[in-house]
């Protein structure tokens, strides 16, 4: 029978604390890369906030309304690495992150787009749609987020420029009495039914259907991409909350700080790693559920 001396115990322990230490090291690295990347390119973004003024005209409304449904495009096409989904260097294997986040972004900016045009901005169902709003999601964001361009096909985001500033001439012309905006109770209504659908926050969920089945790698992407739907809705919903007081009437104060709550979650999710198990899919789902429910009780009051 072997009996160990005291050397070996202290070789044995020596061994053990490098192989700690190496691993706290390496968690110090990856916390200390992703803090540095951060302060470079934020990946935490606080919900836009509407200039509501005291007697603010229809106009002024849909200006501000429109606003708050492109910022989050602009934001990206406006930051420090830009539009990054269709890059042919920072792209969505390097920076799978926040390239996945402005898919989920896109998504939602452009179906969210297409109500506020094709409904929203119009007198009725009847009425012609606006040229510049229609040019804008029909020529240019209907581009898919990953072309990044060739001679004379248009990049991904030089087309989501252009529309953005057919959106700033729509809200000019709107601002002079030159467009049409004309939102009523049953067109919040039908927003709060996009959102709620399948090509919105459905669209979201269905991202991590079976998450507990996926490698890691699809996990986080798909966390980001329904991230990115998330971070749209809550700035044009919060928008919309904010300027017409009507939906806050309807006793719904409880359940749009509720909703604000998870949404907030979503939208600041940003941990070190995900896994399977850990930091999952699942967390992000009862988040969006929870959201579903109480943006569905709003929904459901203003028919009332």
């Amino acid at each position: 029978m072997v009996h160990p001396e005291k050397k070996h115990f202290v070789i044995v322990g020596r061994t053990l604390g490098v192989q700690v230490l190496l691993f706290i090291g390496i968690l110090l690295a990856v916390w200390g890369a992703q803090k540095l990347y951060t302060a470079i390119d934020p990946a935490r973004f606080p919900a836009y906030q509407v200039e509501v003024k005291e007697g603010m005209t229809e106009n002024e409304k849909g200006a501000a309304l429109l606003t708050a449904l492109t910022h989050r495009l602009d934001s990206e096409l406006n930051s420090t690495f830009g539009w990054t989904a269709n890059d042919i260097l920072f792209n969505r294997w390097i920076m799978d992150n926040r390239a996945y986040r402005q898919f989920g972004e896109y998504v939602a900016t452009k179906m969210l787009f297409d109500h506020y045009s094709t409904v929203i901005a119009k007198l009725g169902s009847n009425d012609r749609e606006n040229n510049d709003l229609y040019s804008a999601r029909l020529n240019h964001i209907a581009i898919s987020p990953q072309r990044w361009g060739y001679l004379f096909i248009p990049s991904a985001e030089g087309s989501y420029k252009k529309a953005l500033k057919l959106a700033d001439k729509y809200k000019a012309d709107l601002l002079a009495g030159k467009a049409v905006y004309n939102c009523r109770t049953d067109d919040i209504y039908s927003a709060y039914n996009l959102i709620l659908g399948e090509t919105v926050l459905g669209y979201a969920l269905g991202l991590l259907n079976n998450s507990q089945d996926l490698p890691f790698y699809t996990l986080d992407n798909r966390i980001y991409e329904a991230q990115g739907v998330v971070l749209v809705v809550r700035d044009y919903l919060k928008a919309m909350y904010e300027l017409y007081p009507e939906i806050a009437g309807k006793g719904n104060e409880q359940n749009w700080a509720e909703a604000m709550r998870y949404m907030d979650l979503i939208c600041n999710y940003d941990p070190l790693y995900i896994t399977s198990s850990f930091n999952s899919g699942e967390l992000i789902i009862s988040y969006l559920l929870f959201t579903q429910n109480r943006l569905a009780d709003i929904r459901d009051s203003l028919r009332i």
